[in-house]
């Protein structure tokens, strides 16, 4: 067989040459003194000198910033009032039964469930959306009365954390193309990927990359007729959707109004603004909880039962958002969704004005592309004028191209005029700049990766290639991160990085990136 991930390493380490240089760690270790508070502090404002500041506004990613500092007070004092209240022991610390069902109760308003609707509180959309997975899995083996391998037929926006629990609890993923015109699932994509071995349908409310809607109500048809769990991803818009609906925002409905629809995630933690660590899994009966949770009394000890994948968790985060939750109210969040609309209106105006195409119909979260500007160069020209902006890869192969993702929240409104000045000087000083010779190795290098690669691979083939990642990553792999940049820490400018991402094939990249990461925390930045 062809020695696929060492022909793509050459291949790409002859495109970014660079010398070896010592790669010795230092290791640290526990202090034999204690540091007192001055000097802790001293060295935590350090370890921070190089973030970014989620209160500034100045964040399109994922800050979920209001701007109100007494939310932020009143969220602090709660989450420390209860940060050492453990929620593993819930007869020790009833308080956390109380505030978990006030924050399900309000998450089933919102969500329009009936009495039979039940949640669980997870510390984040994952874990929540692992809950969902775990439960539809539990429920299709359990019907077919006998394993097989489940599947999940999902619109390839859909987040990746279903691919994730995938790995871990041993589905199969179907990701499906979507209406490249309105950037919403394609139906009869979803339709004609489910088959006897689906236990799964995932639809968004919105989707992340484009923050479009999918057709939940015609996902659920299809979930419905060939009885499948229909799982509704709100984790961005669960409690922002509903207070734009009032505002006369052209929300379609996503939620357990729908017949069909199963369960539902959504994170006070993104359009709630509680602290992050907050998020809401809802089922439409009770018995589908049931399948999501653990219980085991077979060892010697205390009976254990886990609503949630965690066991330990700290009542603080859950405290800290019921406050907020209580703090707000629908009047303060329909206050703060109408900043959003007028923000987001204005920038989808100012993108437009700057040649920028818009993508889809967005809501909370805007995304746009350009054929003329490199946009993972934008990326990096925003960032040296203060702005963050998350670069997407896109996907060729089905029409999907890379984009700019905005994440808008309340605090925008106050500061949209500038971004947007800002935005189209960067957008003007690119325009003139010729691609670089880089760019064209980086876009041949891609087309090279993309022959030698086999787009799906069997255990055998995945093998031989984790063996070869491991032998040739302890030779190459120094040369890599000096090559990226990435030997000192995190360079300045992503826009190299973010293209040979863009170029090569994702089996590739996965075991790239996974290295990186490892190699970052490993030697620090």
């Amino acid at each position: 067989m062809v020695r696929i991930f060492s022909r793509a390493i050459n291949v790409l380490w002859k495109t970014l040459k660079s010398i070896i240089t010592d790669h010795r760690i230092m290791r640290k270790k526990l202090f034999s003194e204690p540091l007192g508070k001055d000097e802790i502090f001293k060295k935590l404002r350090e370890y921070s000198i190089d973030d970014a500041d989620p209160l500034s506004g100045r964040l399109f990613t994922v800050a979920f910033e209001t701007g109100l500092d007494e939310l932020k007070n009143i969220a602090y004092e709660a989450f420390r009032a209860f940060m050492d209240k453990n929620m593993l022991d819930f007869t020790e610390f009833p308080s956390a039964i109380r505030m978990e069902k006030d924050i399900i109760d309000i998450a089933i308003s919102l969500m329009n469930g009936d009495e039979h609707v039940v949640g669980t509180y997870t510390f984040g959309g994952t874990e929540s959306v692992f809950l969902a997975v775990k439960a539809a899995r539990d429920k299709f083996i359990l019907d077919k009365g006998f394993i097989t391998l489940p599947e999940i037929v999902m619109p390839v926006t859909a987040h990746p954390c279903y691919d994730k629990a995938a790995e871990y609890m041993g589905l199969r993923v179907k990701r499906v193309k979507v209406d490249t015109e309105t950037y919403r699932a394609d139906i009869d994509s979803v339709n004609e990927a489910v088959t006897e071995n689906t236990a799964l349908i995932v639809g968004s409310a919105p989707n992340w990359p484009f923050g479009t809607i999918d057709p939940i109500k015609e996902l659920a048809e299809i979930a419905l007729e060939k009885n499948i769990w229909l799982h509704v991803d709100a984790c961005v818009g669960g409690f922002i959707l509903p207070f734009m609906k009032k505002l006369g925002e052209n929300i379609p409905d996503f939620d357990f109004k729908i017949e069909g629809v199963s369960s539902i995630s959504l994170d006070p933690h993104k359009y709630a603004y509680s602290p992050i660590g907050s998020s809401v899994v809802l089922f439409r009966k009770e018995f589908y909880k049931m399948f999501s949770q653990y219980a085991n009394l077979k060892w010697p000890g205390y009976p254990i039962v886990n609503p949630a994948v965690l066991s330990s968790r700290s009542e603080g985060p859950l405290a800290a958002a019921w406050a907020v939750l209580h703090f707000l109210g629908e009047k303060g969040y329909i206050e703060l969704a109408n900043k959003i609309i007028a923000a987001r209106n204005k920038i989808c105006s100012g993108l437009k004005e700057t040649g920028y195409r818009v993508m889809g119909d967005p809501t909370v979260i805007v995304a746009f592309t350009s054929e003329k500007v490199n946009l993972f160069k934008l990326s990096d020209e925003m960032v040296k004028k203060g702005w963050y902006f998350l670069a997407q890869r896109g996907i060729s192969e089905m029409g999907i191209p890379p984009s700019i993702h905005l994440t808008i929240t309340p605090v925008h409104e106050s500061i949209v005029d500038s971004m947007l000045k800002d935005l189209e000087e960067c957008t003007s000083e690119l325009q003139k700049i010729p691609p670089s010779d880089i760019e064209g190795v980086v876009e041949s290098l891609g087309l090279i990766m993309s022959l030698i690669t086999p787009g799906e691979m069997d255990i055998s083939t995945l093998s031989k290639l984790l063996k070869e990642a491991e032998e040739y990553l302890e030779i190459y792999g120094p040369k890599l991160l000096e090559a990226f940049g990435l030997d000192k820490g995190l360079p300045r400018e992503m826009a190299l990085i973010n293209q040979v991402f863009n170029s090569l094939p994702p089996n590739i990249t996965e075991l790239l990136v996974n290295y990186i990461v490892i190699q970052l925390f490993k030697r620090g930045v």
